[in-house]
This record gives C-alpha cells, sequence and structure tokens, in this order.
C-alpha cells in the first residue's frame, strides 16, 4: 500500500534557484500521466488582497517564479491567478503581490477566476459555485500560504481553495455557514468538489505568518516550503508542525477521512519526523477550539455566548470602504463622522473585515471569559 507522503524542505530566504531546484525535484517524481501530457496550466496561489510580498499575507512571487520556470521549460501553457477576497481591483492586487511583474517577464497568462464564469456543483448537500477555470486546464497547482487563522485556526492548502469560488460568492457563503464547524464543513465540500482535479499542493512557509492571521498576523521566517500530492496530508503535517492538534482545525478530519489518510501513516523526510517550530505564537487563533473540547455538547451553547470576540474598527482606520462593501451581512455602516462602524448585534464574526483590511485597522474585541483565556 501507497502512503500519502509530504515533501519539506528547510530554506532560509526567497532564493530562486534554491526553490528552483526543490520544484523540479518534486515535479519531477510526479507519475501522473496528465502532468505529462497536459498543456495548460493553472496555479492558483493565495492572493487573499492587495499585499505587499513583505507582509506574508500572499504567496511570495519567487515561489510562484520557480513554478512558472518549470512548466515553461517543458513548453506547457501558464495561466496565474486567483479569486482575490474584498472589492479592490483584481489589476491592483496583481500589482501589489507581484504578480504583474511575473506576467511582465514571463509569456503568462494571468487570469480573474471571479469573471470567467463558474460551475454550481453539490458535494454533502452544499451547492458550491467554482470558476469554470479550474475545469479548462489539465494540470493545477495549488500554492497556499502557511498562516494562522482567525476562523479555521490554521490554513494552508485546503482553505486556499476558496479562492476558487468567484468574487463576493465568498461573503455570501460567510453569511451562510458562520459558525466555525458549518464553514469548515463547507471547506471539505469544497475540497471533494475540486479534488480530483488539483494535481499537487505547495505551500509557502519560508516566511509565514502566527498570531493574529490571516492578514493582521506576525511574519515570521519559518524558513519551510512544502509540498504534496495529498493536501489533507499537506496540511495535517504542516498544522502540526506549527503546533496544532488535529481537533484544533475544524476541517482535517473530514478531509483525512474522505482520503481514508491514518494521520499516523503520513510519510514525512525523516529530519522533519518529530519537527516543531520553536515559539510559533497560535494561542490567540487555537484556544476557543481547543477549549470547546472539554466543555460537554449541551453546554456548548451558552459557552460561545460567553467565550466570543468581535471586530471593532480602530483609529487606524482610513476610510477606504473595504470592509463595508465586504461584510456579507451588511452589518458595516458609514457614520456621519465619515467612518464606518459595526453593527454588533447585526455581527456573524465570520472575521471577513478583519481579514481583508489590508491596514490592519480592525482589532478583535474579546468577552470577559474569552480575554482570560488568552
Amino acid at each position: 500500500m501507497r502512503y500519502p507522503s509530504v515533501q519539506i524542505r528547510a530554506i532560509d530566504g526567497y532564493q530562486l534557484p534554491v526553490i528552483e531546484e526543490a520544484v523540479r525535484e518534486w515535479f519531477d517524481a510526479l507519475s501522473q500521466p496528465k502532468f505529462k501530457r497536459s498543456k495548460r496550466v493553472l496555479i492558483k496561489p493565495n492572493l487573499l488582497g492587495a499585499y505587499h510580498p513583505d507582509r506574508a499575507v500572499t504567496t511570495h512571487p519567487v515561489v510562484l517564479e520557480a513554478i512558472i520556470r518549470y512548466f515553461l521549460a517543458h513548453h506547457q501553457e501558464v495561466w496565474l491567478g486567483d479569486s482575490p477576497g474584498g472589492t479592490v481591483p483584481v489589476t491592483t492586487v496583481w500589482e501589489r503581490c507581484g504578480l504583474q511583474d511575473l506576467a511582465d517577464r514571463y509569456p503568462i497568462k494571468l487570469v480573474n477566476l471571479s469573471t470567467s464564469g463558474f460551475r454550481e456543483l453539490k458535494s454533502d448537500g452544499i451547492s458550491i459555485k467554482i470558476s469554470e477555470l479550474l475545469f479548462q486546464c489539465g494540470i493545477v497547482i495549488n500554492v497556499g500560504k502557511y498562516k494562522t487563522h482567525s476562523l479555521m485556526a490554521f490554513t494552508g492548502a485546503l482553505k486556499n481553495l476558496y479562492g476558487l469560488i468567484p468574487g463576493m460568492v465568498k461573503s455570501e457563503y460567510h453569511r451562510l455557514y458562520p459558525d466555525t464547524q458549518s464553514f469548515a464543513n463547507l471547506l471539505v465540500a469544497l475540497y471533494k468538489l475540486c479534488q480530483s482535479k488539483i494535481t499537487y499542493s505547495i505551500i509557502d512557509g519560508i516566511v509565514g505568518m502566527d498570531k493574529a492571521g490571516p492578514s493582521a498576523g506576525n511574519p515570521r521566517a519559518f524558513g519551510l516550503l512544502m509540498g504534496s500530492e495529498s493536501i489533507p496530508a499537506l496540511d495535517t503535517v504542516a498544522a502540526r508542525m506549527m503546533g496544532f492538534a488535529l481537533s484544533d482545525v475544524p476541517y482535517l478530519w473530514g478531509a483525512l477521512h474522505h482520503d481514508g489518510i491514518l494521520p499516523s501513516r503520513i510519510v514525512v523526510p525523516h529530519s522533519f519526523a518529530h519537527y516543531r517550530i520553536p515559539d510559533a505564537e497560535i494561542k490567540v487563533v487555537k484556544m476557543r477550539t481547543q477549549t470547546l473540547q472539554y466543555i460537554p455538547r449541551p453546554l456548548r451553547f451558552v459557552f460561545r455566548k460567553l467565550y466570543y470576540g468581535y471586530p471593532v474598527i480602530s483609529n487606524r482606520c482610513i476610510k477606504c470602504g473595504i470592509c463595508v462593501a465586504s461584510c456579507p451581512v451588511k452589518a458595516i455602516n458609514w457614520q456621519e463622522d465619515g467612518f464606518p462602524k459595526i453593527d454588533k448585534n447585526a455581527c456573524i464574526r465570520c472575521m471577513c473585515c478583519h481579514e481583508l483590511c489590508s491596514q490592519q485597522a480592525i482589532d478583535i474585541h474579546r468577552s470577559f471569559v474569552a480575554s482570560r483565556f488568552m
């Protein structure tokens, strides 16, 4: 029996030759027939918003460049794109994240997954709209970013698939699936629908993020590049190395169970078998899911009423309006003083505003009970 494997390289900076070597070794070892036969490649990075690569919010362009160079060397057509969150023009995202520079230097096509049509598919009773471009490419390389996440605790390869959902439909799904478990179920359903199309996944952890990710956390030099044909195996290993247990990341068990993967049977390089990132700051995103494990199910509703956090707009706000336009339940409105304000009673605590604010101007106010656990 062939167990899923995860490839890991220790890389201490965005050095193109070193990353190219890792990519070449991993891709050359793949036995999938379509990897050699297919002529069109879609590279799907994490483009959460218009962030400079130094912020460690989005996939670094040098990692993308190494992948681009591999496929161009094999005379394959390369598409590069995502469906960024929020309302910032995609051309601004491409420019700020370094993709436009890549398109200027290499014969590739930048694609917007928000404006190319979609297919509405169903899994586990959940209907999901997925960009049509996913189905137009024989090879799909999923390139996530190694970060904490305010709702899911951790984001790597599987959460990166959420960018296959076009435009503001993503915000609508946050409205329909606002709590942690229902959103995790949505992600697992999305994974099941996309699984056969994803050829290989990579997580850019050379510089990642801890604390209050996925956009307002702390950039950290983790020095890791990871890859696998198995998305659940890759995320399981990456989450473990950051310090998370399986139960801390709500979507992991569902994805592993669907693929019949036992965590103990995932193959990793011997030098990383027991590796943990030293001093990774994950407490702020981990505590809520960890605490729920020890509370009897009938009492969890009461606990959630006492243990909560909600977004608050700080004085760092520059009145850009991204939060107002992105809120799935329209709980953020302009005030007479020209600043936006969040209606706490209407807020569903999906944290979209916190995630998409490029100025890190939205803080999370925690209840007395929640703050005592921090």
